[in-house]
Parts: structure tokens; C-alpha cells; sequence
């Protein structure tokens, strides 16, 4: 026995990318580490699903990341319309209210769920951690709730780019045959300076917090509109939550 879905759903569509605003009120941000990461996940897969338009408004609800990377490969002009292309989009038609508050919805880490880490960590062997959009925070987690009978090998990420083109000049030197010992000395240290006014400090990316008792932890996360069963929070996620309060 089959029945018709009794929850709205929205109409998917291919429009012309020439036909799509992005939202100039969008709050979401990406580094530029996450959107390498994103698209590398887009150039092999593509885009999947997160592209909601507004065809009241002609603005895009969700998906200006994807959008961006869209745009940068299909060397579309937003502004001369040249290099147009056909996308697929979730289409909503509701007026502006609505459409930030879908905005904000769609953007906001609390409706998102929670990652379960001890599952996670069972998974890492069999995926690639950049395409999965996995950070060093998450690893770091992850090692934490790796079951103890079972060896899982817990991928590093690359050193920092300071770090590289530091090693690249010093190397330079090393290879350089005219200058004296003196200037070698002189210049490594001037590298050395320099990475050090731009140093990233290196170490276990997180810290542990106990309470005495299990609802002096609840009655602490509620406070910041966090569910009292959980485990781990980003602290950059923390400290927004404490600036905000």
C-alpha cells in the first residue's frame, strides 16, 4: 500500500545561472583551506543537492559556496552574464522574511546534529579524509574515540605554507655557492624571524573540561543552547556561543 507524501516538498528545477542572485545578506563563511576542500569533492563528484533559489526574489537561499566554485569553473561573469550555464536548483517561492530565516536555517550548526566520532573513526581507513571535509579538530576527536583493540592509522595534514616556503628559501641558501658563511647565517636567521612573527603553534588542537557532576555539565551546556549529552563542541563554536551570551 503506497500514499502520498503529507510533507511539502519543493520543485526541483534547471535555471540559467544568469537567473540566480546570490543573497548579498548571506552570513556564511569559508576558509580558504575548506572551500579547497569543497571543491575537490565537487571537481570529482560534483554538485549534490544544497542549491535552494527563491523564484520570488530570484535570490539563492543556500549553496553560494557551490555556487562560487561553479562559477570559477565555468568562467561564468556575473557581471557581462558571459559563459552562462544551466544548474539545477531546489526552487521556494516565499517572501523575504521567510527566505532569510530559510537562510539562517540551512547555515546553522545547531539544527545540523551532532558527529558521532566512535563511528566516524571506524570509517576513516576506507575514505579520504580531504574529500570528507575533515579538519584536524575532527582527527584529534576521532583519536580519542578510537576503540582500543583496533589499530587505525590516523592521517596528518600537510605543514602549514609558511612552514614550506621557509624550508624552500632555506634551501635556496643551502644551494646558493657565492654567498660567505656569514651571509648564510644572517639570511637563515631573517627566515627564521620571519616564521616566527607568523608562527602556528603546533600541539593537541583541544583540552578537556570536567564538572562534578553529570548535571552541572547539563545545566552548563543548556546555558549556551547545547544538548546536554554532548560530547564535544568546536571551541571556535564555543567561543562565539560565550561572546554572544
Amino acid at each position: 500500500m503506497t500514499m502520498q507524501n503529507k510533507i511539502k516538498q519543493s520543485e526541483t528545477k534547471i535555471v540559467w545561472r544568469s537567473e540566480i542572485t546570490p543573497a548579498d545578506y548571506n552570513p556564511r563563511k569559508i576558509s580558504e583551506e575548506a572551500r579547497k576542500q569543497l571543491k575537490a569533492n565537487i571537481k570529482k563528484n560534483g554538485i549534490i543537492g544544497g542549491m535552494v533559489w527563491n523564484e520570488q526574489t530570484k535570490n539563492l537561499v543556500s549553496g553560494h559556496q557551490k555556487l562560487s566554485i561553479a562559477d570559477e569553473v565555468n568562467k561564468y561573469n556575473p557581471e557581462t552574464k558571459d559563459n552562462d550555464y544551466e544548474i539545477k536548483v531546489e526552487v521556494v517561492n516565499v517572501d523575504s522574511k521567510t527566505e532569510k530565516e530559510l537562510n539562517i536555517f540551512f547555515n546553522s550548526k545547531s539544527v545540523q546534529g551532532e558527529m558521532d566520532y566512535a563511528k566516524l573513526a571506524l570509517m576513516i581507513p576506507d575514505i579520504d579524509v580531504n574529500l570528507a571535509g575533515l579538519d584536524e579538530v575532527d582527527l584529534s576527536f576521532v583519536e580519542v574515540e578510537i576503540p582500543i583493540d583496533i589499530k587505525i592509522d590516523i592521517p596528518t595534514f600537510e605543514p602549514q605554507a609558511e612552514k614550506k616556503e621557509a624550508a624552500r628559501e632555506e634551501e635556496q641558501i643551502e644551494n646558493d655557492n657565492e654567498p660567505s658563511n656569514e651571509e648564510k647565517k644572517a639570511k637563515i636567521k631573517e627566515i627564521k624571524e620571519k616564521v616566527k612573527e607568523g608562527a602556528v603553534y603546533e600541539g593537541d588542537p583541544y583540552f578537556m573540561v570536567s564538572f562534578d557532576s553529570y548535571e552541572n555539565k547539563v545545566f552548563f551546556l543548556e546555558r549556551f543552547h547545547l544538548n546536554g549529552d554532548t560530547k564535544f563542541v568546536k571551541g571556535e563554536e564555543l567561543a562565539e556561543l560565550i561572546d554572544n551570551e
